[in-house]
Protein backbone atom coordinates (compact mmCIF):
# COMPACT_ATOMS: atom_id res chain seq x y z
CA UNK A 1 0.00 0.00 0.00
CA UNK A 2 0.91 3.45 -0.43
CA UNK A 3 0.88 4.53 3.12
CA UNK A 4 3.54 1.39 3.92
CA UNK A 5 5.70 2.34 1.19
CA UNK A 6 5.77 5.94 2.23
CA UNK A 7 6.49 5.27 6.11
CA UNK A 8 9.55 3.05 4.69
CA UNK A 9 10.78 5.92 3.09
CA UNK A 10 10.47 8.22 5.92
CA UNK A 11 12.18 5.51 7.69
CA UNK A 12 15.02 5.23 5.20
CA UNK A 13 15.59 9.08 4.81
CA UNK A 14 15.82 9.63 9.43
CA UNK A 15 18.31 6.50 8.91
CA UNK A 16 20.44 8.79 6.51
CA UNK A 17 20.28 12.18 8.87
CA UNK A 18 23.74 12.39 10.72
CA UNK A 19 23.65 11.90 14.72
CA UNK A 20 24.75 15.30 15.96
CA UNK A 21 25.13 14.45 19.81
CA UNK A 22 28.30 13.33 19.94
CA UNK A 23 30.26 12.15 23.43
CA UNK A 24 31.11 14.27 26.13
CA UNK A 25 34.19 12.39 25.91
CA UNK A 26 35.93 10.14 23.68
CA UNK A 27 36.83 6.97 24.76
CA UNK A 28 38.89 4.24 22.73
CA UNK A 29 37.19 1.93 20.45
CA UNK A 30 36.28 -1.34 20.61
CA UNK A 31 34.61 -3.10 23.20
CA UNK A 32 36.99 -6.04 23.97
CA UNK A 33 36.50 -8.08 27.21
CA UNK A 34 40.44 -8.22 27.04
CA UNK A 35 40.88 -4.95 29.04
CA UNK A 36 44.58 -4.55 30.41
CA UNK A 37 45.04 -5.58 34.11
CA UNK A 38 45.54 -3.29 37.01
CA UNK A 39 48.90 -3.93 39.20
CA UNK A 40 48.85 -3.11 42.65
CA UNK A 41 52.37 -2.37 42.27
CA UNK A 42 55.24 -1.60 39.64
CA UNK A 43 58.32 -4.30 39.63
CA UNK A 44 61.83 -2.33 40.46
CA UNK A 45 63.49 -0.54 37.48
CA UNK A 46 59.59 -1.02 35.63
CA UNK A 47 58.05 1.79 33.29
CA UNK A 48 54.47 3.37 35.51
CA UNK A 49 51.50 1.49 34.21
CA UNK A 50 50.58 2.49 30.50
CA UNK A 51 47.44 3.80 29.87
CA UNK A 52 44.72 1.16 28.48
CA UNK A 53 43.28 1.95 24.76
CA UNK A 54 40.40 -0.49 25.21
CA UNK A 55 37.20 0.02 27.01
CA UNK A 56 34.26 -2.02 27.45
CA UNK A 57 30.50 -0.82 26.66
CA UNK A 58 28.94 -3.59 28.61
CA UNK A 59 27.12 -3.30 32.32
CA UNK A 60 29.96 -4.53 34.54
CA UNK A 61 29.28 -7.43 36.26
CA UNK A 62 29.71 -6.06 39.95
CA UNK A 63 27.59 -3.12 39.08
CA UNK A 64 24.75 -5.13 37.90
CA UNK A 65 25.25 -7.64 40.49
CA UNK A 66 24.87 -4.72 43.33
CA UNK A 67 22.00 -3.36 41.85
CA UNK A 68 23.18 -0.02 41.72
CA UNK A 69 21.05 1.88 39.61
CA UNK A 70 17.94 0.86 42.37
CA UNK A 71 20.63 2.58 44.73
CA UNK A 72 20.56 5.49 43.04
CA UNK A 73 16.98 6.48 43.22
CA UNK A 74 17.71 7.10 46.79
CA UNK A 75 21.31 8.54 46.66
CA UNK A 76 24.19 8.75 44.76
CA UNK A 77 26.77 10.00 47.81
CA UNK A 78 26.54 13.96 47.55
CA UNK A 79 27.96 15.54 50.08
CA UNK A 80 30.28 12.79 51.83
CA UNK A 81 33.95 12.43 51.04
CA UNK A 82 35.74 8.99 50.90
CA UNK A 83 39.57 9.71 51.75
CA UNK A 84 41.54 6.28 49.34
CA UNK A 85 45.00 6.18 50.98
CA UNK A 86 46.74 3.75 47.94
CA UNK A 87 49.24 4.69 44.78
CA UNK A 88 47.68 8.42 44.64
CA UNK A 89 45.37 9.47 41.93
CA UNK A 90 45.24 10.84 38.37
CA UNK A 91 42.36 12.94 37.89
CA UNK A 92 43.66 15.45 35.44
CA UNK A 93 43.82 12.83 32.50
CA UNK A 94 41.16 10.84 33.73
CA UNK A 95 38.07 11.75 32.36
CA UNK A 96 35.47 9.84 34.63
CA UNK A 97 37.34 11.24 37.66
CA UNK A 98 37.36 14.94 36.90
CA UNK A 99 35.79 16.75 39.62
CA UNK A 100 35.27 13.90 41.56
CA UNK A 101 38.97 13.09 43.18
CA UNK A 102 41.45 15.76 44.76
CA UNK A 103 45.11 15.38 44.98
CA UNK A 104 46.11 14.81 48.86
CA UNK A 105 49.40 14.45 50.53
CA UNK A 106 51.70 12.27 49.96
CA UNK A 107 53.23 11.39 53.13
CA UNK A 108 56.03 9.36 51.29
CA UNK A 109 57.83 11.77 49.15
CA UNK A 110 55.73 14.80 50.06
CA UNK A 111 53.75 17.38 48.34
CA UNK A 112 50.96 16.45 46.79
CA UNK A 113 49.42 12.68 45.01
CA UNK A 114 48.54 14.45 41.41
CA UNK A 115 49.88 11.40 39.74
CA UNK A 116 49.97 7.81 40.01
CA UNK A 117 52.57 5.75 38.87
CA UNK A 118 50.96 2.52 39.47
CA UNK A 119 47.36 3.69 39.06
CA UNK A 120 45.62 1.45 41.65
CA UNK A 121 44.91 4.54 43.69
CA UNK A 122 43.10 5.74 40.25
CA UNK A 123 41.30 2.76 39.89
CA UNK A 124 39.35 2.36 43.27
CA UNK A 125 38.57 6.03 43.43
CA UNK A 126 36.43 5.50 40.09
CA UNK A 127 34.99 2.10 41.73
CA UNK A 128 34.11 4.66 44.70
CA UNK A 129 32.58 7.62 42.69
CA UNK A 130 33.47 6.97 39.08
CA UNK A 131 31.02 9.18 36.64
CA UNK A 132 30.00 6.94 33.64
CA UNK A 133 30.99 8.25 30.19
CA UNK A 134 29.24 8.07 27.09
CA UNK A 135 29.96 4.89 25.01
CA UNK A 136 30.73 3.06 28.64
CA UNK A 137 27.97 1.94 31.48
CA UNK A 138 30.99 1.90 34.60
CA UNK A 139 30.48 4.35 37.27
CA UNK A 140 31.03 4.56 40.57
CA UNK A 141 29.06 3.01 43.81
CA UNK A 142 28.81 6.79 44.96
CA UNK A 143 29.44 8.95 41.45
CA UNK A 144 28.28 11.88 43.64
CA UNK A 145 30.71 11.44 46.81
CA UNK A 146 34.11 13.12 46.31
CA UNK A 147 37.83 10.94 47.17
CA UNK A 148 40.55 12.34 48.28
CA UNK A 149 43.57 10.43 46.89
CA UNK A 150 46.02 9.96 49.48
CA UNK A 151 49.88 8.42 48.30
CA UNK A 152 50.98 6.00 51.22
CA UNK A 153 53.43 4.33 48.98
CA UNK A 154 56.36 5.36 47.35
CA UNK A 155 56.04 5.53 43.40
CA UNK A 156 56.66 1.69 42.74
CA UNK A 157 53.56 0.93 45.18
CA UNK A 158 55.48 -0.32 48.26
CA UNK A 159 54.27 0.59 51.73
CA UNK A 160 55.14 0.22 55.59
CA UNK A 161 53.29 0.43 58.46
CA UNK A 162 54.56 3.68 59.13
CA UNK A 163 53.33 5.58 56.01
CA UNK A 164 50.01 3.47 56.49
CA UNK A 165 49.83 5.42 59.71
CA UNK A 166 50.77 8.76 57.87
CA UNK A 167 48.24 7.89 55.78
CA UNK A 168 45.28 7.47 58.13
CA UNK A 169 46.30 10.14 60.00
CA UNK A 170 46.38 12.77 56.78
CA UNK A 171 42.84 11.37 56.11
CA UNK A 172 41.48 11.89 59.64
CA UNK A 173 42.80 15.73 59.43
CA UNK A 174 40.93 16.00 56.50
CA UNK A 175 37.55 14.79 57.89
CA UNK A 176 36.74 12.48 55.68
CA UNK A 177 33.62 10.40 57.18
CA UNK A 178 34.97 7.47 55.50
CA UNK A 179 39.00 6.17 55.55
CA UNK A 180 39.75 3.44 52.34
CA UNK A 181 43.00 2.05 53.64
CA UNK A 182 43.53 -0.11 50.01
CA UNK A 183 47.09 -1.07 51.08
CA UNK A 184 47.90 -3.80 53.55
CA UNK A 185 51.19 -4.95 55.68
CA UNK A 186 51.89 -8.21 57.41
CA UNK A 187 52.88 -6.27 60.53
CA UNK A 188 51.11 -3.46 62.57
CA UNK A 189 53.10 -0.72 64.79
CA UNK A 190 52.40 1.65 67.62
CA UNK A 191 52.11 4.59 65.07
CA UNK A 192 49.38 2.58 63.11
CA UNK A 193 47.51 1.46 66.02
CA UNK A 194 47.18 5.16 67.88
CA UNK A 195 46.70 6.49 64.06
CA UNK A 196 43.03 4.38 63.35
CA UNK A 197 41.91 4.87 67.02
CA UNK A 198 42.35 8.47 66.41
CA UNK A 199 40.90 8.07 63.02
CA UNK A 200 37.80 6.07 64.78
CA UNK A 201 37.96 8.58 68.06
CA UNK A 202 36.72 11.46 65.35
CA UNK A 203 34.14 9.01 64.07
CA UNK A 204 35.72 8.39 60.46
CA UNK A 205 34.81 4.56 59.37
CA UNK A 206 38.02 2.87 58.68
CA UNK A 207 37.92 0.18 56.18
CA UNK A 208 40.83 -2.12 54.96
CA UNK A 209 41.65 -5.58 52.36
CA UNK A 210 40.98 -8.33 54.73
CA UNK A 211 43.92 -10.41 52.92
CA UNK A 212 47.58 -8.78 52.32
CA UNK A 213 48.95 -8.62 49.16
CA UNK A 214 52.15 -9.80 50.04
CA UNK A 215 50.31 -13.38 50.83
CA UNK A 216 52.05 -13.20 53.86
CA UNK A 217 50.86 -16.12 56.72
CA UNK A 218 50.27 -13.84 59.36
CA UNK A 219 47.21 -11.20 59.85
CA UNK A 220 46.52 -8.19 57.85
CA UNK A 221 46.74 -4.76 59.12
CA UNK A 222 45.60 -2.95 59.37
CA UNK A 223 42.23 -5.11 59.01
CA UNK A 224 42.99 -6.90 61.99
CA UNK A 225 43.24 -4.15 64.22
CA UNK A 226 39.72 -3.20 66.31
CA UNK A 227 37.00 -1.87 64.95
CA UNK A 228 38.31 -1.64 61.33
CA UNK A 229 35.89 -3.01 58.89
CA UNK A 230 37.67 -5.83 56.89
CA UNK A 231 36.57 -6.77 53.57
CA UNK A 232 37.05 -9.81 51.92
CA UNK A 233 36.80 -10.66 47.78
CA UNK A 234 33.64 -12.39 45.65
CA UNK A 235 33.66 -13.05 42.00
CA UNK A 236 30.77 -13.09 39.65
CA UNK A 237 27.13 -14.40 41.63
CA UNK A 238 28.82 -14.17 44.95
CA UNK A 239 30.99 -16.98 44.10
CA UNK A 240 34.26 -17.25 46.38
CA UNK A 241 37.46 -16.62 44.26
CA UNK A 242 40.28 -19.44 44.45
CA UNK A 243 42.86 -18.00 46.40
CA UNK A 244 40.42 -18.07 48.80
CA UNK A 245 41.54 -21.58 50.91
CA UNK A 246 42.55 -23.02 54.63
CA UNK A 247 44.36 -20.37 56.54
CA UNK A 248 46.76 -20.93 58.91
CA UNK A 249 45.03 -19.41 61.90
CA UNK A 250 41.72 -20.49 63.00
CA UNK A 251 39.96 -16.21 61.95
CA UNK A 252 41.32 -16.25 58.76
CA UNK A 253 39.55 -17.86 55.54
CA UNK A 254 43.00 -16.98 53.33
CA UNK A 255 46.34 -16.80 54.33
CA UNK A 256 47.52 -13.38 54.97
CA UNK A 257 44.47 -12.45 56.21
CA UNK A 258 42.34 -11.03 58.78
CA UNK A 259 39.14 -12.21 59.82
CA UNK A 260 36.65 -10.37 57.32
CA UNK A 261 33.58 -8.72 58.36
CA UNK A 262 32.04 -8.14 55.11
CA UNK A 263 32.84 -9.28 51.40
CA UNK A 264 32.18 -7.50 47.84
CA UNK A 265 32.51 -7.84 44.17
CA UNK A 266 37.19 -8.34 43.95
CA UNK A 267 36.99 -10.62 40.61
CA UNK A 268 37.49 -9.30 36.94
CA UNK A 269 35.94 -5.80 37.79
CA UNK A 270 35.83 -3.22 35.34
CA UNK A 271 37.30 0.39 36.17
CA UNK A 272 39.20 3.44 34.91
CA UNK A 273 43.13 3.89 35.21
CA UNK A 274 45.86 6.25 34.79
CA UNK A 275 46.83 8.27 31.80
CA UNK A 276 43.58 8.86 29.65
CA UNK A 277 40.01 7.31 29.18
CA UNK A 278 40.63 3.76 28.91
CA UNK A 279 39.78 1.23 31.20
CA UNK A 280 41.44 -1.87 33.38
CA UNK A 281 40.12 -4.86 34.88
CA UNK A 282 41.50 -5.39 38.81
CA UNK A 283 40.39 -7.40 41.82
CA UNK A 284 41.08 -8.86 45.35
CA UNK A 285 40.23 -7.60 48.73
CA UNK A 286 41.54 -3.80 47.75
CA UNK A 287 38.84 -3.58 45.22
CA UNK A 288 36.08 -5.09 47.44
CA UNK A 289 37.13 -2.70 49.87
CA UNK A 290 36.55 0.37 47.45
CA UNK A 291 33.00 -1.35 46.81
CA UNK A 292 32.34 -1.27 50.38
CA UNK A 293 33.70 2.03 50.53
CA UNK A 294 30.89 3.31 47.90
CA UNK A 295 28.30 2.03 50.09
CA UNK A 296 29.64 3.74 53.32
CA UNK A 297 29.33 7.10 51.26
CA UNK A 298 25.84 6.03 50.05
CA UNK A 299 24.59 5.76 53.66
CA UNK A 300 25.89 8.49 55.12
CA UNK A 301 24.68 10.56 52.39
CA UNK A 302 21.16 9.04 52.90
CA UNK A 303 21.61 8.72 56.68
CA UNK A 304 24.01 11.56 57.73
CA UNK A 305 23.72 11.67 61.15
CA UNK A 306 24.66 8.00 61.99
CA UNK A 307 28.07 7.24 63.73
CA UNK A 308 30.85 5.35 62.46
CA UNK A 309 29.66 2.19 64.48
CA UNK A 310 26.24 3.15 63.59
CA UNK A 311 26.93 3.19 59.85
CA UNK A 312 29.05 -0.16 59.93
CA UNK A 313 26.38 -1.77 61.58
CA UNK A 314 24.12 -1.22 59.14
CA UNK A 315 26.65 -2.47 56.29
CA UNK A 316 26.86 -5.93 58.17
CA UNK A 317 23.15 -6.46 58.70
CA UNK A 318 21.82 -5.71 56.06
CA UNK A 319 24.36 -7.55 53.63
CA UNK A 320 23.00 -10.35 51.40
CA UNK A 321 23.17 -13.42 53.02
CA UNK A 322 23.61 -12.02 56.80
CA UNK A 323 22.41 -14.53 59.45
CA UNK A 324 22.44 -13.27 63.30
CA UNK A 325 25.98 -12.05 64.43
CA UNK A 326 27.93 -15.25 62.86
CA UNK A 327 30.56 -15.28 60.70
CA UNK A 328 32.06 -16.70 57.64
CA UNK A 329 35.46 -17.13 57.40
CA UNK A 330 35.67 -16.28 54.04
CA UNK A 331 32.45 -13.43 53.44
CA UNK A 332 32.14 -13.08 57.17
CA UNK A 333 28.50 -11.12 57.68
CA UNK A 334 27.94 -11.53 53.93
CA UNK A 335 28.03 -9.26 51.17
CA UNK A 336 27.43 -5.91 50.61
CA UNK A 337 24.40 -4.87 49.32
CA UNK A 338 24.05 -1.19 48.56
CA UNK A 339 20.13 -1.02 48.02
CA UNK A 340 19.50 -2.90 51.47
CA UNK A 341 22.05 -0.76 53.52
CA UNK A 342 20.31 2.60 52.50
CA UNK A 343 16.83 1.75 52.57
CA UNK A 344 16.06 -0.92 55.31
CA UNK A 345 14.35 0.43 58.86
CA UNK A 346 16.67 -0.88 61.43
CA UNK A 347 14.29 -0.57 64.73
CA UNK A 348 17.77 -0.63 66.73
CA UNK A 349 18.85 3.02 65.12
CA UNK A 350 15.24 4.33 66.28
CA UNK A 351 14.72 2.91 69.64
CA UNK A 352 14.65 5.03 72.73
CA UNK A 353 16.32 4.59 76.19
CA UNK A 354 13.88 3.88 78.88
CA UNK A 355 12.27 6.56 80.53
CA UNK A 356 13.95 6.79 83.73
CA UNK A 357 11.18 6.53 86.91
CA UNK A 358 9.33 9.65 87.42
CA UNK A 359 10.60 11.29 90.48
CA UNK A 360 7.98 13.18 93.07
CA UNK A 361 9.10 15.69 95.05
CA UNK A 362 7.33 15.50 98.84
CA UNK A 363 4.13 16.87 98.93
CA UNK A 364 4.47 20.79 100.03
CA UNK A 365 2.77 22.23 103.30
CA UNK A 366 0.00 24.42 101.70
CA UNK A 367 0.26 27.65 102.54
CA UNK A 368 -2.35 29.09 105.73
CA UNK A 369 -5.24 31.03 104.57
CA UNK A 370 -4.64 34.56 106.06
CA UNK A 371 -8.47 34.32 107.99
CA UNK A 372 -6.96 30.80 109.61
CA UNK A 373 -4.00 32.18 110.40
CA UNK A 374 -5.90 35.70 112.19
CA UNK A 375 -7.96 33.34 114.09
CA UNK A 376 -5.35 31.53 115.36
CA UNK A 377 -3.56 35.00 116.32
CA UNK A 378 -7.03 35.78 118.77
CA UNK A 379 -6.76 32.51 120.17
CA UNK A 380 -3.54 32.78 121.11
CA UNK A 381 -3.76 36.54 122.83
CA UNK A 382 -7.08 35.41 124.26
CA UNK A 383 -5.22 32.52 126.16
CA UNK A 384 -2.17 34.43 127.03
CA UNK A 385 -4.43 36.57 128.86
CA UNK A 386 -6.66 34.19 130.47
CA UNK A 387 -3.49 33.11 131.67
CA UNK A 388 -1.80 36.04 133.01
CA UNK A 389 -5.01 36.42 134.58
CA UNK A 390 -5.35 33.13 136.63
CA UNK A 391 -1.79 33.72 138.07
CA UNK A 392 -2.60 37.05 139.40
CA UNK A 393 -5.32 35.36 141.06
CA UNK A 394 -3.66 32.49 142.68
CA UNK A 395 -1.41 35.47 143.66
CA UNK A 396 -4.26 36.98 146.41
CA UNK A 397 -5.48 33.93 147.34
CA UNK A 398 -2.71 31.37 148.07
CA UNK A 399 -1.01 34.29 150.97
CA UNK A 400 -4.71 34.39 152.42
CA UNK A 401 -5.20 30.78 152.93
CA UNK A 402 -1.91 29.94 153.98
CA UNK A 403 -3.06 32.83 156.89
CA UNK A 404 -6.26 31.46 157.72
CA UNK A 405 -4.72 27.82 157.78
CA UNK A 406 -7.22 26.59 154.77
CA UNK A 407 -10.50 27.47 157.12
CA UNK A 408 -13.41 28.07 154.84
CA UNK A 409 -15.18 31.79 155.73
CA UNK A 410 -18.06 32.30 158.00
CA UNK A 411 -21.06 33.75 155.71
CA UNK A 412 -22.32 36.89 156.01
CA UNK A 413 -25.58 38.41 155.61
Amino acid sequence: PAHRRGGVAALAALSLIPVLAAPAVAVPRGDSPSLPGMPSAVAAGQPCTPASKKSSSQLPWAQSFLNLPQAWQLTRGAGVTVAVVDTGGDSERVPSLAGRVTAGPDVVSGGAARDDCVGHGTFLAGIVAGRKLDGTRTAGVAPEAKVLAIRATDKRGVTSPGALAKGVRAATESGARVIDVALSSGTSSAALRTAVRAAQDKGALVIAPAAAEDGGKGPSYPAALPGVLAVSSVGPGGAIPDTAGAADGAEAGVKGAAAPRLSAPGVSVTGPGPGGPGQFTGGGDAVAGAFVSGTAALVISYHPRLTARQVAHRLESTAYGASGDALDPIVGRGTVDPVQAVSAVLPEEHARPAAAPAVHPPAAMPPARSSDARDRSVLVAVGAGLAILLIAALGGVLPRGRRRGWRAGRATG
